[in-house]
């Protein structure tokens, strides 16, 4: 069992550092490690959680460990597991997009010795209507962007708030698929310590995949139809190829019976979607996403074996072993028509104004490079659309703009041979700050193996 490491997130002042410091409070003669990252050089909030409390506390300042400066958080995390902690608490910024964060601690060279909790996400109730009420759309997406990554949502500060801004937040709660495991209600982040395990049959207790399971619903919506649920485990990684196959048959009406409804949220090669069947047309949509994969389907009670199919289909579309394999040699290109190119290191060294050492534009970083814009100009991918960055262990970055994505290099070699696994190769895309106005996902991305064009 590793060590127990939570992760608090949510907006702008929703009162993350007072939820750490209940957690401190209710967790005495626990020897607590926490992690914060922190805009701007005062960093207030570690400064606040510092005083007259025994516990290590490291502080990272300026960037965002969930995108930007994942690296500075992972060389964080490392030096705090030295200290032998029982538990470390993490509070990323409020602009974070707390699922990067889940997929670093999985995929980082420590994910063996650590136990991931539940994602604690804090809403104030006030926020949301707030930018409801002024039309803030960027701020809006990163709340429900938020409050669909949470394992634990919770409302804090609702003796500030009115009853109306409670009630928004309950239907807000209640509006979120797949539901949290917990919806709580508190004032100054004081949560149990129930509220960062794990409910049996859940997270780390959860099976590789979980037998799927079948019932009649009686109410008006489903009434006279058959409704089955399936689930795998986080680290089950779907084929992209397969899987939507396959719900091309089930549009086709192959399963032997028209669909009511499916959804389902997967995790493939190409990254996390939100998917669903309703109206006779397939909806794909990301999602933030990360407890598990999971789908539901439902189908008229007499065409149970429907089900059957359909379930034996998704099996079908779990990604094999071998496939998962990175190619030291080589990285793959796809294209919105769906033909494949191989890239090898060749190649890329043949591609005008490469990069001898990529240092002078990365500090700290060193290698010899090819840009991402001479690639796409061989291959004829243009400015317009985005594309997905997959690494080789199924991590795969959002949806990136490819004008973002063509000011970026892969480095590719160091010394004239192939970048060693340390440095983040066989090979790792690195894209500059100055790229685009927000952080990227992809903006370090380690072992890269495919390369995902969208139209």
């Amino acid at each position: 069992m590793g060590v127990p490491v939570h992760v608090v997130a949510g907006f702008l002042g929703a009162g993350k550092t007072s939820a750490l410091r209940a957690q401190l409070e209710a967790r005495r003669g626990e020897r607590i490690a926490i992690i914060v990252n922190d805009f701007g050089e005062a960093s207030l909030d570690a400064a606040t959680l510092e005083e007259g409390s025994p516990f290590r506390l490291t502080a990272i300042p300026g960037g965002c460990v969930c995108c930007t400066a994942p690296e500075g958080f992972v060389d964080a995390l490392g030096a705090v597991l030295e200290t032998r902690p029982d538990r470390v608490l993490i509070e990323p910024t409020g602009l974070a997009r707390p699922q990067d964060l889940i997929d670093t601690l999985r995929r980082c060279h420590h994910a063996g010795a650590l136990a991931l909790g539940p994602l604690v996400v804090l809403l104030d109730p006030h926020q949301l209507t707030a930018v409801e009420a002024r039309a803030d759309a960027d701020g809006l997406a990163l709340l429900v962007e938020q409050a669909d990554a949470a394992d634990v949502l919770v409302a804090n500060r609702i003796d500030l708030c009115d009853e109306a801004a409670l009630a928004r937040f309950r239907r807000f709660a209640a509006e979120r698929w797949p539901a949290p495991l917990a919806v709580l209600e508190t004032t100054e982040g004081r949560l149990p310590t129930s509220a960062f395990e794990w409910p049996a049959g859940e997270g780390a207790r959860a099976p590789r995949k979980a037998a799927a399971h079948e019932h009649a619903h009686a109410h008006a919506s489903t009434r006279d139809h058959a409704v089955r649920s399936w689930r795998w485990a986080p680290d089950v990684v779907f084929s992209h190829g397969r899987l939507f196959a396959a719900l091309a048959r089930m549009l086709r009406g192959e399963a032997g019976a028209p669909l009511a409804r499916f959804k389902g949220i997967f995790r493939t090669e190409q990254g996390v979607s939100r998917l669903e069947i309703a109206g006779g047309a397939l909806h794909d949509r990301r999602t933030s996403f990360r407890r598990d994969s999971r789908a539901d389907a439902i189908v008229r009670a007499d065409h149970v074996g429907a089900l059957d199919r359909i379930g034996a289909w998704l099996e079908e579309s779990v990604q094999r072993p071998e496939e998962a394999r990175i190619d030291a040699d080589r990285i793959e290109l796809v294209l919105p028509d769906g033909a494949v190119h191989e890239i090898d290191r060749a190649l890329l060294q043949s591609l005008p104004d490469g990069i001898a050492d990529v240092s002078a534009r990365f500090p700290k970083r060193t290698g010899a490079a090819a840009r991402v814009r001479a690639l796409f100009d061989r291959f004829g991918v243009g400015v317009q659309g985005r594309a997905v960055v997959v690494a080789g262990d199924g991590f795969a970055s959002e949806p990136v703009a490819l004008d973002v994505l063509r000011e970026g290099v892969l480095v590719h070699s160091q010394s004239g041979a192939p970048l060693p696994e340390k440095q983040g190769g066989p090979f790792r895309l690195l894209i500059p700050d100055d790229a685009s106005e927000a952080p990227v996902s992809c903006a370090n991305v380690k072992g890269v193996a495919k390369i995902v064009v969208r139209a």
